[in-house]
């Protein structure tokens, strides 16, 4: 079986930080290109966490490891063959940042690769995109796959003609036990009281008993103080 991770392939890159190319609830995204490796010349992205918690090594761990579980999913999910197409997610590795524009010489950030034609496809309150049953799908089997422990969501990557790229997931599980993103027992409620199963989902896949309406469907990830 291929495997599901889109990897760096690299150990250099050069990235532009004059002004970055997206920011989010917990990160700020810069573009740059690889200098060695497989990926030489591709493009790639460096994300820093937001607040100060660059520095701090906890942030990093539970970004791997929610990014360990993703990837857990994701490839049983290929292995299933739900879809003629494979779906990839995107792992990002820690890097070292050498001293310039404004950075501390150690500073340490995720670096991946870059995903052009990014969009999103479903979001952790429930809202998705139009064309979007192969990834909600995903989500779907995802509840079922692990007996309701946990539900993938906020989908976000490019659609390809040999399939999927996602990058920054968000996992939600009863417990919260996945940081700002995971709303708990009453997100997964959500998320299900508008999903629509459709052409990728099965029948036979389980579903939360409460599917009652807690939060506002948006389109960005919501999220809950732990």
């Amino acid at each position: 079986m291929l495997s599901s991770a889109r990897n760096n392939k690299a150990s250099r890159a050069l990235v532009h930080m004059r002004a970055p190319i997206a920011i989010g609830g917990f990160k700020v995204v810069y573009g740059g290109e690889y200098v060695d490796g497989e990926r030489d010349g591709q493009q790639c992205v460096l994300k820093h966490f937001l607040a100060g918690s660059v520095v701090d090594e906890a942030f990093f761990a539970a970004e791997m490891g929610l990014i360990a579980r993703a990837l857990k999913i994701v490839h049983a999910f290929n292995v299933h063959r739900i879809l003629d197409t494979r779906v990839w997610l995107n792992v990002p590795a820690i890097w070292t940042v050498e001293s310039g524009w404004g950075r501390d010489d150690g500073e340490k950030a995720l670096v991946e690769p870059r995903i052009t034609a990014f969009r999103k496809f479903n979001s952790n309150t429930g809202w998705t995109c139009r064309d979007a049953d192969a990834m909600q799908a995903l989500s779907h089997f995802s509840y079922h796959d692990s007996n309701g422990c946990v539900l993938l969501c906020d989908l976000q990557g490019a659609a390809m003609k040999h399939g999927y790229v996602l990058t920054d997931p968000v996992i939600m599980s009863p417990g919260r036990h996945y940081g700002p993103t995971d709303l708990g027992r009453r997100g997964i409620s959500t998320f299900f009281a508008r999903h629509v199963c459709r052409r990728f989902c099965s029948p036979d896949w389980i579903r939360p008993a409460d599917r009652n309406v807690y939060f506002d469907a948006v389109e960005g990830s919501t999220m809950q103080r732990i």
